[in-house]
């Protein structure tokens, strides 16, 4: 199930990537050409990583390139980035939209599995028992009369 989640935000990742590195070779994008760029290699770096190294790390900072880019997507849409509004409309909007749903929800349920495969793996192995080091230990006295620890 995880193995599946995984590779599920890692085509996320890369779907909304390449949708956003298509939408950079368009012209008219203006000032925000170099942020499409910046999602456009983010995402698979990012994909990478979460192929590479298993830590939560990797799989939350998929769930916030979703997140923020998504976000990001919602404020143009409603209030518009300096004067420019888009419209809900093309193709492309709706590829990236549908990738960065899966990337938040395939995420936050990856990370709610490791939580819970972790909080088991922790009742299971014992704890350490933990003694004082002996510097702070109490000195005592042997039967020859010197002094041993």
């Amino acid at each position: 199930m995880k193995a599946a989640l995984r590779i599920a935000v890692v085509i996320g990742l890369l779907g909304s990537s390449g949708v956003h590195f298509y939408l950079w070779t368009i012209e008219g994008l203006g000032f925000l050409a170099p942020l499409f760029l910046l999602n456009a290699i983010s995402g698979p770096l990012i994909a990478i990583g979460l192929l590479a190294w298993r830590h939560r790390l990797m799989t939350w900072l998929a769930v916030d390139f979703g997140v923020a880019t998504l976000g990001s997507y919602a404020i143009a849409e409603t209030v518009g980035v300096f004067a420019q509004r888009d419209h809900f409309s093309t193709f492309a909007e709706y590829c990236a939209t549908g990738t960065e749903l899966v990337c938040i929800i395939c995420g936050t349920l990856l990370l709610f599995l490791d939580r819970g495969a972790r909080k088991n793996r922790s009742d299971q192995q014992p704890k350490p028992e933990y003694t004082l080091p002996i510097l702070l230990a109490r000195k005592t006295e042997t039967s020859d009369g010197e002094r041993g620890f």
